[in-house]
């Protein structure tokens, strides 16, 4: 379907639109009703969806002519949007001769298919972030959780398989490097125990099976130098690159919620703080198993909260969202 009416109706807003069938592209296009706003076509109809123009002088130009007279509306790259699109070579786009508001005399009503306007194009990706809005921004077309600003949150998978890249990362390197560096003796005293465990089964022997105290002490040295790395990782990776390597690989960062940019060593330090320090207490029995219990809690808050925050992102004032395309 497509409307169509004079031109006098056109620029004195007066008058029903009439209904002509015809095959449109779905998009943004000139509001019928309203020069200053673009509203959506579905396909089908007009749509209540509507959304201002840019501000002229900054995202929008008119090229060639002073007032635009017989030139083409077009967009110019501005803050949070990509690059403009022009409209098609002779075709007006709510903007009429002599710098009327309206659509000059004879002119064709761009919202009829055989005009073969294009609809006005955001450069944003679609998929994840919806239908873009005119004029730049997180717009409300994204339907899923955002921050106050608009940028949309991650989803809870995502945030569990960065976390699983970053465990198997950091695991295997941290690991290495406690046993080069720090416990040195560890692997050979534990594969002593066993070999005489197997030596006291082949001959009939007792076994008492308690670990050497030398294998305990090293066992809590090497738990507690990994849990310090992984603790100094993850608040240098947050400070200096917003992500860890696992939210680096899935396309998340973190950021404050209530503004974006880079995290101060405060927010870090405490986001990190709340997410590894449990990890340093995992050789005492008691308090190691109830901060386990936390960690678990901390990691599963996100799927209730409403604002997709964890209990380390809550006190850090933080958000894991989806990096801006």
């Amino acid at each position: 379907m497509t409307f169509a009416r004079d031109a006098a109706q056109v620029t004195s807003g007066a008058g029903p639109w009439q209904a002509v069938p015809m095959t449109q592209e779905a998009g943004w296009y000139d509001d019928p009703q309203d020069n200053s706003n673009l509203r959506y076509w579905d396909g089908v109809q007009w749509t209540n969806h509507t959304s201002p123009k840019q501000r002229p002088g900054r995202e929008q130009a008119y090229g060639g002519q002073s007032g635009g007279a017989g030139q083409g509306w077009q967009q110019q790259p501005g803050a949070g949007q990509g690059a403009g699109q022009q409209g098609a070579p002779g075709q007006q786009s709510g903007y009429g001769q002599d710098q009327q508001g309206g659509y000059g005399q004879g002119q064709q009503n761009p919202y009829a298919g055989q005009t073969g306007q294009q609809p006005y194009q955001q450069g944003q990706q679609q998929g994840d972030w919806g239908t873009p809005m005119p004029g730049g921004g997180y717009s409300g077309a994204y339907g899923g959780a955002t921050t106050p600003d608009g940028q949309p949150l991650s989803g809870w998978w995502m945030r569990l398989l960065a976390r699983i890249i970053d465990g198997i990362v950091t695991g295997i390197v941290f690991t290495l490097i406690g046993f080069t560096l720090i416990t040195p003796d560890l692997l050979d005293n534990i594969v002593a125990y066993f070999e005489d465990m197997m030596e006291a089964a082949e001959s009939g022997q007792q076994f008492s099976g308690v670990l050497p105290p030398e294998i305990t002490r090293d066992a809590v040295v090497l738990g507690l130098a990994v849990g310090v790395m992984s603790l100094v990782y993850e608040v240098l990776m947050l400070k200096f690159f917003g992500a860890t390597l696992g939210k680096l690989a899935t396309g998340l960062r973190v950021r404050l919620r209530d503004q974006p940019g880079p995290l101060s060593w405060g927010a870090a330090g405490i986001r990190g703080a709340i997410w590894s320090g449990p990890g340093l207490l995992g050789g005492i029995r008691i308090i190691g198993t109830l901060a386990s219990l936390f960690t678990i809690l901390n990691g599963l808050w996100p799927l209730w909260d409403n604002n997709k925050q964890a209990i380390h992102d809550k006190v850090a004032k933080t958000n894991v969202v989806k990096r801006k395309p």
